[in-house]
């Protein structure tokens, strides 16, 4: 069983259609798992029912091995955090430092500690210069880091961004998916990514694409995008990257490296010497 274990799990909006139909997935303790699909294929819906903001028809959801239930919902959410898409709907205190403590002050954290705390997770996020600004005053990117640090200051086993990146702009995304990576790379947390970005999935250790409320394909991104007809029956594609990549292979380019992500990597850096 993984940090992350569901069953069967199936939920309707309105009793006629399945929005989450029959889905059964592990993910493991320390990846960082992308879940794509279209609009209305249940990807937000899955993420909402894993944090216990919905309740499913029917089906389990284990959350570090425990039952998520009535009687387990509390100590779920003291394991789990999320980032929602719209970084303004997010914010409760007057200050970035507010903001991050007043999920410190829920827990009852001593005050003593509280300072430490913030700084250090503010820092994590990029922000320990604007520890006393307003959120209105911050970018939309920022914003989005404010939220993160928030959650992070919680110390929760996994984290889910639920498209955070949707409403940001390419500055914001990129700042964001940044962080993403380096909150992966020291493995003390799962993050499980609900994203319509496509290029975002190259970086993720696993992939869950969904289509009409189930599982249309569960693997390593390699493979998923191995077979680009597949995703395209679904109109889904592969990331531009690699559409570059293949293009300078039909021109004859070898590369050294043998996974798509190194050669996209390998491709830039090509690129920028010559």
């Amino acid at each position: 069983m993984g940090i992350i274990s569901v069953k069967n799990l199936t939920y309707s909006y309105d009793d006629k259609t399945n929005a989450v139909d029959g889905v059964s997935f592990d993910i493991n303790k320390g990846d960082y798992v992308t879940i794509i699909g279209h609009n209305g294929s249940g990807k937000s819906t899955l993420a909402k029912l894993i944090a216990g903001l919905l309740e499913a028809k029917s089906g389990e959801i284990y959350i570090d091995e425990l039952k998520l239930n009535q009687e387990n919902i509390y100590k779920i959410r003291e394991k789990l955090g999320i980032v929602f898409q719209n970084p303004d709907n997010q914010f409760i205190g007057s200050t970035v430092k507010d903001d991050i403590a007043f999920g410190l002050e829920n827990h009852r954290v001593e005050s003593s500690k509280m300072q430490g705390i913030i700084e250090e997770y503010a820092k994590r996020a990029g922000l320990e210069k604007y520890l006393e600004k307003e959120p209105t005053a911050l970018s939309g990117g920022q914003k989005q880091r404010v939220a993160i640090a928030g959650v992070l200051a919680m110390h929760p086993n996994i984290i889910i961004f639920d498209e955070a990146t949707s409403m940001l702009d390419p500055k914001g995304k990129e700042d964001i998916k940044a962080l993403i990576n380096e909150l992966h790379k020291d493995k003390d947390f799962t993050i499980v990514s609900i994203t319509h970005d496509i290029e975002e999935v190259l970086h993720s250790d696993d992939c869950i694409v969904m289509n009409k409320g189930k599982i249309f394909d569960h693997d390593l991104p390699e493979k998923i995008f191995s077979e680009p007809e597949k995703l395209r029956k679904i109109d889904l594609d592969i990331p531009f990257d690699l559409k570059i990549v293949e293009e300078f292979k039909n021109y004859g380019l070898k590369l050294k490296s043998k996974t798509q992500k190194e050669m996209v990597e390998e491709l830039w850096q090509y690129a920028s010497k010559n």
